[in-house]
């Protein structure tokens, strides 16, 4: 066989030298278009006993988002995300575990020494669980020997983040919450939006909704009410409709024969 004949029907294939790096082709995708920022929009920060907290107001291609950080001793962070609903949800369930703490110093100021009937066996006294369609949140509050904290956990698909917060802090950030999402959301819609309500579907562990815009709730109420007339007939009609084994023992029922008339005997006449 010839090498110059049947060369070219045998690629040459480049190998690199060694010590020489292969130049790299730039790689196009369309996910590398996508820039992902967030720009911090207000902070707050607490110092509780030893650590430091933050509260952060941010804004991405999604929308505004609330963040809460604790830095410990070692300068290590636990931070979770909260939307603004979330968070608006989020403030509530501190202000009653708030208030619960408040009610047990007392009894404790009172009662020179308190019982703890009302803790449970793994040290939690209140529970507050908020669930949302990609994370859930657990806020416990919790007492062992250095007193009372408050447990915050987030659980998403791809992390566990605990935080823990010291129970004289809980007013402030609950007050800090409160001025954020004051100053940075607006819970009224906008002019170019309707108003609406939504319908939520709660199972053990998911959460669907659906949003009924303000110019059809006229006609989903026509729909609701249609339906809800159309189930009262059918079951009215049922009820007076006779069954089956009625109506077979009237069909194999003989008819019973009409007496006959017989005639009174005439008087003898002379």
């Amino acid at each position: 066989m010839h090498p110059l004949i049947y060369r070219q029907q045998f690629p040459i294939l480049p190998y690199p030298l060694q010590g020489v790096p292969r130049p790299r082709k730039p790689i196009l995708h369309s996910c590398l278009c996508v820039v992902i920022d967030e720009e911090d929009l207000a902070t707050v920060a607490l110092q509780i006993h030893k650590k430091r907290f933050y509260v952060d107001v941010k804004k991405n291609w999604r929308g505004r988002f609330m963040k809460i950080a604790e830095v410990g001793m070692d300068g290590r962070k636990s931070r979770i995300l909260l939307t603004m609903t979330a968070a608006d949800d989020f403030k509530d369930k501190v202000l009653d575990i708030v208030n619960i703490y408040e009610e047990l110093v007392k009894k404790s100021e009172e009662q020179p020494s308190p019982s703890n009937h009302d803790d449970k066996d793994d040290g939690i006294i209140k529970s507050h669980i908020l669930n949302y369609p990609h994370r859930r949140y657990y806020l416990d509050l919790k007492r062992n020997q250095r007193g009372y904290f408050l447990r915050v956990t987030m659980l998403s698909t791809s992390a566990r983040i605990k935080l823990a917060i010291p129970a004289e802090g809980m007013r402030e950030l609950h007050d800090s919450i409160c001025g954020l999402l004051k100053t940075w959301w607006n819970r009224t819609p906008s002019n170019n939006e309707k108003k609406g309500f939504n319908l939520f579907f709660v199972w053990a562990s998911s959460r669907t909704a659906i949003t009924i815009p303000g110019r059809s709730v006229s006609k989903f109420r026509d729909i609701i009410n249609e339906l809800a007339e159309h189930l009262s007939a059918t079951e009215v009609g049922d009820n007076e409709s006779p069954t089956h084994e009625n109506v077979q023992s009237d069909v194999n029922e003989p008819e019973s024969p009409e007496p006959t008339k017989t005639p009174s005997p005439e008087p003898p006449t002379d």
